[in-house]
């Protein structure tokens, strides 16, 4: 099916009623953000020139670099294939099949043509297999089924054979979720839902996306927002600074503000300390948490960094934990296991600590003994080696 809604803009603004919206000068900047450490993670350990990056997708355990080298594929870290027929990209995303059967990598080329890449061959145009073989695609996003294609003059919306064409005067932004479309237009969020349109008032409207929770935010220039039942809520306003960025992956939704990053997770934003990025930044989420950003063609990868562990626990991590795995395991697993035949479980740091002392007793102490630990009766033994290593960290 192929339908075109053409839309009255003008007087879909008018009736909107504009003037109910909230205004920027009736909000106040919270104070008091929390900070969020984040650290570089290397993901191009032997920094291959990947050049002029466009664009990045994860598709299972490979990772797709689509830039002025083409397309670019990595495999734990190290490149596995490239392929340098096309050179000039807009976009590009992991969508489903046009049988719905499995899921493809597309890019979008220089020219507005869908490629579906493949390790197998060069890119193929695959523009007609979703519609939009007449038109100029600038970017592509899916989800849940439903791929999203922003056009020269408005999107596309594919869903299994069906596809509904949507003039919308310059989108700025477009994200898609459960099945809906949300548009940012700059005066108002609008919600396409299989046809059936519902326009959100909300001045300077600017980017759009949903969470992993189906959650829709929305973000003006200067304030964070959730869109729901028709309403929107104001979720934080960053004052005179900017927002130029927004993306969500599951439960984190990542923002650039100014040369900040900064993440909405669980109703708390925190700003990033560490990177500071460039004001044209775009950012790409992982579903593993962490955050892509591109920026004059190069390409980095942010997560949150790691607590610091205390050199108690690093210790015990290293020497005694493996030891644990080894031979303590048999008998001394978390309940529900299917492995422990002892009601204390053993399996962590905080475990060990506590018991410090009478471990150091029982393994060393009493070696030899009935009382010892492993007991003469287990199927396991510690080895010297291993004795060594539990002594040097429970010893009083």
């Amino acid at each position: 099916m192929r339908s075109t809604a053409a839309l009255a803009f003008a007087s879909i603004v008018l009736a909107m009623g504009i003037g109910c919206a909230p205004s920027h000068a009736d909000l106040s900047p919270p104070t008091g953000p929390s900070a969020l450490a984040l650290t570089a993670v290397a993901w191009n350990p032997a920094n291959a020139d990947v050049g002029s990056v466009v664009d990045v997708v994860e598709q299972d355990k490979t990772l797709a670099i689509f830039s002025s080298k083409g397309v670019v594929t990595f495999t734990s870290g190290a490149i596995a294939s490239t392929d340098a027929a096309i050179t000039e990209w807009r976009s590009a995303a992991a969508i489903p099949s046009p049988d719905g059967v499995s899921t493809w990598l597309v890019g979008i080329d220089g020219a507005g043509r869908v490629r579906h890449v493949t390790e197998q061959a060069s890119p193929v145009d695959v523009s007609n297999h979703y519609g939009v073989g007449s038109d100029k695609v600038t970017s592509v996003a899916a989800t849940a089924g439903i791929v999203t294609f922003v056009l020269e003059s408005g999107f596309a919306v594919v869903e299994g054979t069906a596809v509904t064409h949507y003039v919308v005067p310059q989108p700025r932004s477009v994200a898609t979720g459960m099945g809906v479309v949300a548009v940012a237009d700059g005066i108002a969020v609008r919600i396409f839902d299989h046809g059936r349109e519902t326009d959100i008032p909300l001045p300077d409207a600017q980017l759009v996306a949903y969470d992993g929770a189906g959650d829709l935010l929305a973000a003006t220039s200067h304030a964070l927002y959730r869109v729901s039942a028709g309403s929107v809520e104001r979720l934080y306003d960053v004052g005179t600074r900017t927002i130029h960025q927004l993306g969500a992956a599951d439960s984190v939704v990542w923002l650039a503000i100014d040369t900040d990053l900064a993440r909405w997770s669980e109703w708390q934003l925190a700003f990033g300390t560490g990177p500071a990025i460039a004001p044209d930044a775009r950012l790409v989420p992982s579903r593993s948490g962490d955050v892509w950003v591109m920026s004059g063609g190069q390409l980095q990868r942010w997560g949150v960094a790691a607590p610091a562990v205390d050199g108690d626990e690093a210790t015990w991590t290293a020497t005694v934990e493996p030891v644990y795995a080894a031979v303590c395991s048999n008998c001394h697993s978390p309940a529900g296991s299917g492995k422990s035949s002892s009601n204390i479980d053993l399996s962590t740091y905080d475990a060990w600590k506590e018991r410090r002392a009478r471990i150091y007793t029982r393994v060393v102490g009493q070696a030899g003994t009935p009382s010892a630990m492993p007991p003469p009766s287990s199927p396991v033994a510690l080895t010297d080696a291993q004795r060594a290593a539990i002594e040097a960290w429970s010893k009083p």
